[in-house]
């Protein structure tokens, strides 16, 4: 059985020379990139959760009309987001494989063994990410029926599934594509290539929406909510083709060849056990959360709850993007430094990346409880929609420290290729903290979605506490990939 890298052998280990500033240089240069990436992301979900809310849907409306059928337009949005996470978890537990795999070859030099690891893990995003884009269209009834949105906001949801679905191949192509060149050290690609891709969406999804004039002359149509997914969807095909040239020319030591895309068991098998029990986690993560979403829309018909929890979401994710950023370089130099077979510097490493990420989450938690009002009103206008998303921003500010942990210390089990523990660990936090919690605070004592958010928050404060001990634990040293 081919390897990447033998064991670490306790009696002869590799200590790096290079000191914490060093490596602190090498962890800001692979996260900065996905940072900058991670940021534009979430610009563009404020601009889509944006014109949701500021849209002008119906012509001689009144006011109140207004904005009911904005308010559901945002939970639309909101509930594809849900759908379009569920499509990435697919792409996650392959490149969750890919980037450790192809780390550890880097960090081993054997180039052939990473070409080949991206030869299978681009074959799987052709043959899933089509399986995928099918499944959506003609599953599209009944997947908007999950959500339990009513009235407008389901015609909505149901409308943009059925558009976005010829989108999902280029989509899953575009995340495992970026995780393999992660993997192989190169942030600054996957970035740029992102970059392009969200200003395309920003840029279509504006114009399309409201429509685009230039010197008198009607260059985009005026198409309401539909520009928002017509948008989307020309960003994840320009992204798609893009990555796939990026690899077919080589990009940060590897390569995609043609060959290399005919299925070789072997690998594929050490992808699937690296990145299965990755994706079961990602599952029942998207389960529980999609849970919740349906907790909330189904007690809640004048959408104010669901507009409040999505523009909530969007508004936290200027934290927890940048914690996801430094947890990607994180994997990276671990999953690396295993391969050069040096667990310290593995450890430093992670280290570093807690407290680079910590702080960064810590102090934007401390800006949601003084200052969250601010965001809130910017992205509705709607008094009752901005008070209780002010609400959400408090309480989930209160414990972004404990939040960063899960993250930083969950990329670097998953680099180590520690995934089956990050698995439990994320399983029994979901399942008997946050689903259970939600549901009875929810649906039995109907608080509310602030109660929601208690819920939420204090489970990821736990989440937080114990994936710290597993990474102190050490036991991802040893793990063989």
């Amino acid at each position: 059985m081919t390897r990447t890298a033998p064991l670490i052998s306790p009696a002869a280990p590799i200590r790096s020379s290079e000191t914490n500033g060093e490596l602190l240089r090498q962890l800001l240069w692979l996260s900065v990139p996905v940072l900058a990436e991670n940021m534009l992301h979430m610009l563009v979900g404020l601009n889509d959760t944006y014109l949701a809310n500021h849209v002008n849907l119906a012509g001689g409306a009144s006011p109140a009309e207004l904005g009911a059928q904005r308010a559901a337009a945002a939970s639309a949005v909101g509930a594809i987001t849900y759908i379009l996470w569920f499509i990435g978890l697919f792409a996650g537990s392959i490149g969750t494989g890919s980037t450790a795999l192809i780390a550890r070859a880097s960090g081993a030099r054997h180039r052939r063994m990473a070409n080949s690891i991206c030869g299978q893990s681009i074959s799987a995003a052709l043959v899933g990410g089509g399986l995928l884009g099918l499944l959506m269209f003609f599953t599209a009834v009944p997947t908007a029926d999950l959500t339990r949105l009513h009235g407008p906001a389901y015609t909505f949801a149901l409308s943009y599934l059925r558009m976005l679905s010829p989108a999902v191949p280029f989509l899953v192509i575009m995340f495992i594509a970026n995780a393999c060149l992660r993997g192989a050290g190169d942030s600054f690609t996957p970035a740029v290539s992102m970059i392009i891709v969200d200003v395309v969406n920003m840029a279509f999804s504006w114009g399309l929406t409201y429509g685009f004039v230039f010197h008198g002359k009607r260059i985009l149509p005026q198409l309401g909510f539909d520009g928002i997914a017509i948008g989307t969807v020309i960003a994840y095909i320009v992204g798609g083709v893009v990555q796939l040239i990026v690899l077919i020319h080589g990009r940060g030591g590897i390569r995609l060849h043609l060959h290399r895309l005919a299925p070789h068991w072997q690998n594929i098998r050490r992808l699937l056990r690296i990145g299965l029990p990755s994706g079961m986690e990602n599952l029942m993560q998207w389960l529980a959360n999609f849970g919740v979403l349906i907790v909330i829309n189904q007690s809640d018909a004048s959408n104010i709850s669901s507009a409040a929890h999505i523009n909530s979401i969007r508004i936290e994710a200027l934290s927890y993007m940048a914690g996801f950023a430094i947890a990607t370089g994180a994997a990276t130099m671990v999953g690396q430094s295993l391969g050069m077979r040096d667990p310290h510097r593995a450890t430093r490493s992670a280290y570093l990346a807690y407290a680079v990420g910590g702080a960064t989450m810590t102090l934007c938690g401390v800006l949601f409880v003084f200052f969250g009002w601010l965001p809130a009103r910017w992205m509705s206008g709607d008094s009752q929609i901005a008070a209780l998303t002010t609400r959400c921003l408090f309480i989930t500010g209160m414990i972004q420290t404990g939040f960063a942990a899960a993250i930083v210390f969950g990329g670097a089990l998953r680099g180590a290729g520690d995934t089956f523990m990050v698995m439990v660990i994320n399983l029994a936090s979901i399942l008997l903290l946050r689903l259970i919690g939600v549901l009875i605070v929810g649906l039995w004592l109907k608080l509310g979605l602030a109660a929601i958010w208690m819920v939420l928050a204090g489970e990821l404060f736990v989440r937080g506490i114990m994936m710290f001990a597993r990474f102190r634990h050490g036991g991802w040293r040893m793990i063989e990939v």
